[in-house]
């Protein structure tokens, strides 16, 4: 989100600098990198929390620290509906984001994007037939194919995409030519414009936070859901992203390899160590040949699941992007530079959260 952020910022005109102390797209590329043309992911209900427990029996989730403002919010926020208006915002969200994804891979596709749609498989019937129902009431918008399975079923969404996300971070960090690049922790933002890195602090016309779960510290109550992801060679053939719903694992073919997903891990922490039982659970889903790599991160999590992007004074905070981060990313990218730059006005919904933001530490 922070590259976007600055990728749209540059052919506005605007001078960038990035701050990341490790390397670019580190907290997001563990990803599976599938790009769901979908309007909406929630947490805030109890067909969430039964998926959560899937995943617990499953082996690809556990319950080890949250933020408390997040635990409380979520229980206020259980079960009440989207706010009117808040589906549009998210297709636009979605439309940008797939758009531009498109766009990229027609000039030049060098990141491995695969057009081969999406499977769904299902091992629990009830849950099947809950998701045909809603699969099957926004079909006009988004496509899908309900397929009989020996198990519970499959929902098939042909207009799904994928890509590599370790080589789209490198795509998109060669197009930013003007964008100053430092290789430093920030410690503190503030309303004002101010960023403090170590002993020096600068200031900006505008400065926007893209730190995940870090930006709770700002006033957004979030909390992470960590994943896993491995660059592998397959047993058998995968000829097209799958995710294996009620286990929480996700797979992409990605050239001669794929990339395996896996992991819902409620965890504050810095800490891969449920990793290997999420591994476990990963092979018995994908047989797998060999491992070429692992990477790990925490997707942000808002109380209802959904994205938000705001700004208090000259400071914009975009985060929340939770199992849809990469769908997103694009869209609340270009959004969050038109909030930089005075553009735009915060969206009601969007910036729903946003309410309270204050200066902080990021680090």
């Amino acid at each position: 989100m922070g590259l976007f952020s600055a990728w749209y910022l540059e052919r506005e005109g605007a001078d960038v600098t990035l701050y990341e102390p490790g390397p670019l797209g580190a907290g997001s590329v563990h990803a599976a990198g599938i790009i769901e043309p979908a309007t909406a992911y929630t947490t805030n209900t109890f067909s969430f929390l039964r998926r959560v427990w899937r995943f617990w029996r499953s082996g690809t989730c556990t319950f080890r620290s949250a933020d408390p403002r997040w635990l409380v919010e979520s229980a206020h926020q259980l079960e009440r509906p989207t706010p009117a208006g808040a589906e549009e915002v998210m297709r636009e969200l979605s439309n940008t984001s797939v758009e531009l994804y498109r766009a990229l891979a027609e000039e030049k596709n060098d990141f491995d994007s695969g057009t081969g749609g999406l499977l769904e498989r299902f091992d629990d019937r009830a849950h099947f037939s809950e998701e045909v129902a809603l699969a099957l009431a926004r079909r006009a918008e988004v496509p899908v194919e309900v397929r009989a399975e020996p198990d519970a079923g499959s929902l098939f969404f042909p207009q799904v995409s994928w890509l590599h996300t370790e080589r789209f971070v490198e795509r998109l960090a060669a197009e930013l030519h003007r964008t100053e690049v430092v290789r430093q922790r920030v410690g503190r933002v503030g309303l004002d414009g101010t960023l403090t890195t170590g002993p020096t602090t600068s200031r900006f016309d505008a400065v926007i936070a893209c730190t995940g779960v870090s930006c709770r510290r700002l006033g957004v109550p979030l909390t992470g859901v960590r994943g896993y992801g491995w660059h592998a060679v397959a047993a058998e053939p995968v000829e097209r992203s799958t995710i294996f719903v009620d286990r929480g694992i996700a797979v992409v073919p990605l050239g001669a390899g794929v990339k395996v997903t896996g992991g819902w891990d409620f965890d504050l922490s810095a800490s891969p160590r449920h990793s290997r039982s999420v591994f476990q659970a990963v092979r018995r889903a994908v047989p797998l040949r060999s491992i070429v790599d692992f990477k790990e991160g925490s997707r942000p999590c808002t109380p209802d699941g959904l994205p938000t992007v705001g700004r208090s004074g000259q400071l914009v905070v975009a985060t929340g992007g939770f199992r849809l981060g990469w769908s997103f990313a694009p869209g609340l990218g270009r959004r969050a530079a038109q909030l930089a730059l005075g553009q735009i006005g915060d969206d009601p919904f969007l910036a729903r959260y946003c309410g309270a933001l204050h200066a902080g530490s990021v680090g």
